[in-house]
């Protein structure tokens, strides 16, 4: 474990949280992201340099704008220190490696998708198909290289050996078999669901079955729908929420794929 790159990435996720936070805020509305320059919501002035470093501007204008006072959405702040902290984790966990680089592809766009999900309920396309993109090449990638992931190829190793196929080959099986498994899976939900699931969620758990491959999409899947339950089920009962509020589905899924990103090796190793 190298702290260097532990501390380097924890920049770098701060980083692209400050970018994310752009994306977020300009997607829905169907703004380029890189222009206009970020400005106040409030008085419309453009926001200098010095104020746009992540995490550091905020707390020293205590989230407002220099100009008029006007409140910085919490967000925000949450979106930086969430990505810096995750972006450390998966230095810390991967080292310098094929995997870190994907892990952290997977967080920058899953963390997107599952804000938006939650400030406006929408699932964009401009941002989930350059996900499953990176999805495909990434998992391409890892054939020449030889660099599979044991949550990919594991299930299918005996599998692979008998038909001759390499681990990393197996490994690619597995994680495009992932996609069309949870693609499966979420057009049936959808169809019998009567609205309560968008098309968007059906192209998310598409991207999120490449990401961890099968057998792992069937964890999420399950993960996901408990998750979202127990959820649903607390709001009901602080009457946070009723019968007929609609509840994003997105962040349980992202939320998901985060649990069985961590903990999905150990767990398939007991059910195999």
């Amino acid at each position: 474990m190298d702290l260097a790159l532990v501390a380097l990435f924890g920049i770098v996720g701060a980083l692209v949280g400050g970018l994310l936070n752009q994306v977020i805020d300009r997607a829905p509305r169907r703004v380029p992201i890189w222009r206009p320059a970020p400005h106040c919501d409030y008085c419309g002035m453009a926001i200098s340099r010095r104020d746009l470093v992540p995490v550091v501007s905020y707390l020293a204008l205590r989230g407002r704008c220099r100009i008029c006072g006007g409140a910085i959405p919490r967000r925000v702040l949450c979106v930086e220190v969430i990505t810096a902290l995750l972006f450390a984790a998966l230095a810390w966990h991967h080292g310098l490696s094929l995997d870190l680089l994907a892990d952290s592809i997977y967080a920058a766009f899953l963390i997107a998708i599952a804000v938006i999900d939650l400030e406006h309920r929408l699932i964009l396309n401009r941002i989930v198909y350059p996900g499953i993109y990176a999805a495909l090449a990434l998992a391409a990638l890892r054939v020449p290289l030889g660099q599979p992931r044991p949550l990919h190829y594991m299930f299918w190793q005996q599998a692979g050996h008998s038909a001759g196929m390499s681990p990393a080959s197996a490994g690619l099986s597995s994680q495009l078999a992932g996609g069309m498994v949870a693609l499966g899976i979420f057009l049936v939900l959808y169809l019998v669901s009567r609205g309560s699931l968008g098309d968007g969620d059906v192209r998310l758990a598409l991207l999120c079955g490449l990401i961890v491959g099968y057998p792992g999409t069937l964890l999420v899947v399950v993960s996901a729908i408990l998750l979202a339950g127990l959820v649903s089920a607390l709001l009901l009962i602080t009457r946070r929420a009723t019968r007929k509020t609609p509840i994003p589905f997105g962040p349980f899924l992202v939320v998901a794929v985060g649990a069985v990103e961590i903990a999905g090796e150990a767990w398939l190793r007991l059910l195999i």
